[in-house]
């Protein structure tokens, strides 16, 4: 867990220093400084970089002008720079939820806060419509996207449920879809007639008149997609990475992108456009979900992993088992599977749900999942937890090859105790199919590496066994 540790150290030196977050040298691209950098005909009008904030910066607006925006804090604080005028906060209001992002009227006399539970807070002269803060949401709120008229907006969910206030129109959503990666934010076409989703990995979802003009969603990102802004034709969008990559598709021309010029410990949160074609900004901060001054501790990491169900044990301690739970929460969300965290996926580990997703949809099952080496528990649909596994290598050996056998099965027979075969131990297994199983094991990598068994640590069969997730008779899915 050094790298981790490393990551745990940098945090805390951006929340605690943010004076020292200048843009290196290196980074030629744009203006700006270490939370706010201009590209194109975008100004830098200024920032809070080097102010102690009470709470940590997770979004921005630029004003109709183009020559000023506002930037906001997830308690609702907001700053002001260029011709943006302040019109109103909730800085000093006790929220129910954390305020997750802004949007500007079209008139730029206005603003709105959404917060992660829905909740809207109007300001100058944005209208309040509606929102869902006394809804019980399946996920949280990521985005939000006002209408040409200034008279409704969208509300969308990490899960893709869209909402609509207002003169906005419902035009579909991906709420009943199984989606890859959650989504992360949304943007309006010029009309109102339609709008884009797009998720972590770049995945857009195109609704109305939006047009579908590409996406990074077959792409292997360094680093996840925080945000989208849509050209002011509605012919082409900018997506913007955590590490303050820019991509651009349909109309939407590259002015440069953050990538070097973000300090260590810190994050792109969005990316906001010009009215003009002609550029955008990247805001960054450090991680949104967490209270500046507060950077998360191997506890606080350790629960919010077991929160999202992937299993292990909070001790405050990093060590093998806080490695299998980052393994597997890496592996649910098509990250590197190094065991460790950065920045950016300490990111989507606080801000986003990431809890790992299943085939079956009703009864309960569990499924190893061979492509992503991931063994589920799932009740409906839902995955009550997941774990690191490690199945069979396809390497050839004395008794044949190494191969997970694919299909449904059911959990056949189990021995409680530790089992030696010629083929090495196996603590506590519980058969599917034949001679093999699911079981304890000193030894699981993030790869593929068994003779055709599903490795689990041994702490990991105990969990099973103790809470008798896989008695006789569980229905056992195996597949690729």
């Amino acid at each position: 867990m050094p790298a981790l540790r490393r990551t745990l150290a940098l945090l805390v030196l951006s929340l605690l220093l943010p004076a020292i977050g200048a843009a290196p040298a290196s980074a030629a691209e744009g203006s700006g400084d270490g939370t706010v950098r201009a590209f194109g005909a975008a100004p830098f009008a200024g920032s809070t970089d080097g102010v102690d904030l009470a709470r940590p910066l997770v979004g921005m607006a630029g004003t109709p002008s183009d020559r000023g925006y506002w930037l906001v804090a997830s308690d609702g604080g907001v700053f002001s720079f260029g011709d943006a005028r302040f019109q109103g906060s909730t800085g000093d209001i006790a929220l129910n939820s954390p305020v997750v992002g802004m949007a500007a009227t079209p008139s730029g006399a206005g603003y709105w806060m959404f917060a992660s539970d829905g909740g809207i807070f109007s300001f100058g002269d944005a209208g309040f419509f509606g929102s869902t803060g006394d809804l019980r949401l399946n996920q949280p709120i990521v985005g939000m996207a006002p209408t040409p008229t200034g008279r409704g907006y969208w509300l969308v969910a990490s899960d893709g449920g869209v909402f609509s206030f207002g003169d906005a129109r419902f035009h579909g959503s991906t709420g009943e879809i199984r989606l890859n990666q959650r989504v992360v934010a949304m943007s309006a076409t010029a009309t109102g007639g339609g709008y884009w989703l797009v998720a972590a990995d770049g995945g857009i979802f195109s609704f109305g008149d939006a047009g579908y003009l590409g996406s990074t969603g077959d792409v292997r990102l360094n680093q996840p997609i925080v945000g989208m802004a849509a050209t002011p034709s509605g012919n082409g969008y900018w997506l913007a990475a955590a590490d303050g990559g820019v991509f651009t598709f349909g109309d939407a021309a590259y002015h440069g992108s953050s990538v070097g010029g973000i300090p260590e410990g810190r994050v792109a949160l969005g990316i906001a456009a010009t009215t003009a074609a002609g550029g955008y900004w990247i805001v960054a901060g450090p991680l949104p979900a967490l209270p500046a001054g507060e950077p998360p501790s191997t506890a606080m990491i350790q629960q919010r992993l077991l929160d999202l169900g992937y299993w292990g044990i909070v001790d405050g301690a990093p060590g093998p088992q806080t490695t299998q739970m980052i393994y597997a929460f890496q592996k649910a969300n098509g990250l590197a599977r190094d065991g460790d965290l950065d920045a950016s996926e300490l990111l989507l580990l606080f801000f986003t749900d990431s809890r790992a997703r299943a085939r079956s949809s009703a009864g309960y099952t569990l499924e190893l999942d061979k492509s992503r080496q991931l063994l589920l528990v799932v009740r409906d649909g839902f995955v009550e937890w997941t774990f690191n596994t490690s199945t069979g290598n396809g390497a050839r050996y004395s008794g044949g090859i190494a191969i997970t056998p694919e299909g449904r099965f059911v959990v056949e027979r189990q021995i409680n105790a530790l089992r030696i075969s010629r083929l090495g131990e196996l603590w506590r297994p519980k058969y599917f199919t034949g001679g093999y199983a699911i079981h304890g094991s000193p030894s699981i990598p993030p790869y593929p590496a068994s003779h055709g068994c599903a490795r689990l640590s041994n702490p990991a069969i105990d969990f099973i066994w103790g809470a008798n997730l896989a008695p006789v008779g569980t229905p056992f899915w195996s597949y690729s």
